[in-house]
């Protein structure tokens, strides 16, 4: 599979429908369902696991959730915006 420039995968999800999150909002909260596959737009988020930071994430582009919907899982982790 060839990879996919950054700048085309945000070309190509340009028309997906669009959250907007205030700074400290929780966007997935470990243990729950939602089915969702989120994208970073723009902004950044910080990943936490029972209230240790596990990393920050800037990247336009990264993908959050994809392993609980595709799996019909909980989130393992909370994503929250900074």
């Amino acid at each position: 599979m060839p990879h996919i420039q950054n700048a085309a995968v945000l070309q190509r999800i340009a028309t997906l429908p669009i959250a907007t999150y205030q700074a400290g909002e929780t966007v997935l909260t470990a243990g729950t369902k939602t089915g969702r596959l989120l994208i970073l737009r723009k902004g950044a988020v910080t990943i936490e696991k029972e209230g240790t930071e596990i990393t920050k994430v800037m990247e336009p582009g990264a993908v959050f959730g994809e392993l609980s919907a595709l799996l019909n899982q909980p989130h393992t982790a909370d994503v929250r915006t900074l």
